[in-house]
């Protein structure tokens, strides 16, 4: 399989504007169309972008202030981006250090370039990413992943950005919920009730927005969730109060 290059999506991440605009000049070079290229500064703003836009691949830098690299990456392995869960990423780095490197290996990351990168080595990688088996888009394998400070206060909530403000669940007149068939749950849908595995292993706290690739994981993998039915909110009517 050969990487079309005129026809890739890019995400850069970095919060060094030198490293961006190198990335851009190699990804040009290879093929890639300008406007085929997205930036960030730093992994909020990455975040932003995957909800809105599509891409291929994303090249991404690991220290950053707020949310890192690591941090970026388990959101989108999370399902927490409007992109597929096993998108190709590789990092940007000058601090490969053991910790990264295991925590981006769990993450199921595709590679690691060093800064400032050789554009023979940008392609390279790029090709390699592209062309390799991908992992199962699998949300829920990612989150006991330990990542740095912008998770660190959720680390024992799997999805907590998706969780509701507790105040707005607690007075909600329909907090006993509903139990639906898997197939009758919609992305948005929120639990009433704690969702576990068939080993009572926390897969999603109650309070929680399902996404469309939450569902999509406990529909495809049914025999490792156990998971038939989910307790959510009934949808306030017209009217009520």
């Amino acid at each position: 399989m050969t990487v079309d290059f005129f026809r890739l999506k890019v995400l850069v991440v970095d919060d060094q504007a030198l490293i961006r605009t190198l990335i851009n000049q190699a990804l040009r070079s290879m093929g890639v169309r300008p406007e085929a290229i997205l930036q960030a500064a730093d992994g909020a703003s990455a975040v932003r972008t995957l909800d809105s836009r599509q891409v291929d691949l994303v090249l991404c830098d690991i220290q950053m202030d707020g949310m890192d690299g690591i941090g970026l990456l388990k959101e989108l392995r999370c399902g927490q981006t409007a992109n597929p869960s096993n998108l190709p990423f590789i990092f940007l780095s000058g601090h490969a250090d053991r910790s990264n490197v295991l925590a981006a290996a769990r993450l199921h990351a595709d590679g690691f370039l060093v800064k400032p990168p050789k554009p023979a080595d940008v392609e390279k990688a790029i090709e390699l990413a592209l062309t390799k088996p991908r992992p199962e888009a699998d949300p829920f394998r990612y989150f006991s992943v330990a990542t740095g400070d912008a998770h660190e206060r959720n680390a024992n909530l799997p999805h907590a950005a998706t969780l509701l403000e507790p105040s707005a669940f607690e007075d909600s007149h329909h907090s006993t919920g509903i139990l639906k068939p898997l197939e009758a749950v919609k992305p948005g849908m929120v639990l009433a009730r704690d969702l576990t595995n068939l080993s009572g292993h926390l897969l999603l706290p109650k309070g929680t927005r399902i996404t469309a690739t939450q569902l999509t994981a406990l529909r495809n993998f049914r025999d490792r969730y156990g998971v038939s039915h989910l307790s959510v909110l009934e949808p306030e009517l017209p009217g009520q109060a």
